[in-house]
């Protein structure tokens, strides 16, 4: 056994860095897609958000509008009857007002264009588009990085294994004629592994051993939440659905109680069954829009796969059995690559039994 030259140092730290900086980068990656996904769903909950608004605001116009249009006396007592109108006035004026605060939010948060990032940063809503932009060139970055770097990795490993050859050939020739003696590489003696091609494959093995289990507990955090959001959206069709069987219900009982009241409380009744028809309608578009959103996420059917491409949602029910999936799969490579290190393990210890006998 002959030390190793200064050059073959040089390389074999070279390639220690490659190696540990490709780590590096594969997690950024991983991080950087993390982040792609949640703007994504950012994206998705405020265009959700934003039909929602809309056709709230929509059907309480329409509400309002049977007031408005039947009232024929100035526009005094035109708003005076209208904002006492059960509160029916004051509460479509505020949402409208909301309505129109949250647009501006909405298009500021929406806009891909360069005056919708900078009238954005001044109302202090955050660009989905301008920070997708910089994330997406954030990761094509590190994937330049990855392939440059594992471009390198793979020239200064053939380069160091030329050298090697070519210095061990030197080394065989200066022992056989005697012009020089053996010496050893006490740091491989001490770790009791020599620098070999079966060395670096060892630590490739580790490395990736780590990358995949560092996947699959990712992948199982996911599929926790995912299975615990499913529990959520459940519950929320079924009391959404228990809340408008209630209204409906609430509304009959109003209608028969109207056939045994006093007379001079038949226009407080009348009143009262209005404002429950405006409140059962809302929660109607509510429970239609909730269903919508959530149904992805409790059925993998050909209706809620098409639901969810179109509203951009991710993390569905279909997403979760191919998540299950890759966790099988993870958990098979892992157990390859355990077998692959364990050999390399019981190899390595084989040559240190030979080394030292």
């Amino acid at each position: 056994m002959r030390v190793a030259t200064e050059e073959e140092d040089r390389l074999l730290q070279k390639i220690s860095f490659l190696e540990s900086d490709i780590y590096n980068l594969e997690n950024e990656v991983m991080l950087c897609e993390s982040e792609a996904k949640g703007v994504r769903e950012l994206r998705r909950r405020y265009t959700v958000k934003f039909f929602t608004v809309i056709v709230v605001c929509a059907f309480l116009i329409i509400l309002s509008s049977g007031y408005l249009i039947n009232i024929k006396s100035d526009w005094r007592l035109t708003m005076a009857i209208y904002l006492g109108s059960g509160g029916l006035g004051f509460f479509a004026l505020g949402f409208l007002v909301y309505t129109i605060i949250f647009l501006v939010r909405f298009f500021a948060a929406t806009s891909k264009s360069a005056q919708g990032a900078a009238f954005a940063e001044k109302i202090g809503v955050e660009n989905l588009d301008e920070k997708e932009t910089v994330n997406l060139a954030k990761l094509s970055n590190l994937k330049k990085n990855i392939k440059d770097n594992r471009s390198s990795l793979d020239e200064n490993t053939k380069a160091y294994f030329e050298l090697k050859e070519k210095n061990d050939k030197i080394f065989e020739e200066e022992i056989a004629s005697g012009k020089r003696k053996p010496d050893f590489n006490f740091d491989a003696y001490n770790t009791y592994v020599e620098v070999t091609n079966e060395w670096i494959d060892f630590n490739k093995l580790k490395v990736e051993h780590l990358r995949v289990s560092n996947r699959k507990k990712v992948l199982e955090k996911d599929v926790e939440d995912m299975i615990y959001n499913e529990d959520k959206c459940k519950k929320s069709i079924i009391w959404f659905s228990i809340l408008f069987l209630l209204h409906v219900a609430t509304i009959i009982v109003l209608f028969i109680s109207s056939n045994y009241i006093e007379p001079e409380l038949a226009p407080f009744l009348a009143i009262i069954i209005v404002i429950f028809f405006m409140i059962t309608g809302i929660v109607v578009i509510i429970n239609l829009i909730n269903f919508i959103t959530k149904f992805p996420y409790i059925s993998d059917s050909e209706l809620a796969l098409f639901v969810a491409d179109k509203l951009g949602i991710e993390d569905t029910k279909k997403d979760l059995k191919d998540k299950l999936s890759e966790i099988d799969t993870c958990a098979e490579k892992i157990k390859e690559l355990s077998e692959r290190i364990k050999e390399y393990k019981e190899k390595f210890a084989k040559n240190r039994e030979e080394n030292f006998s």
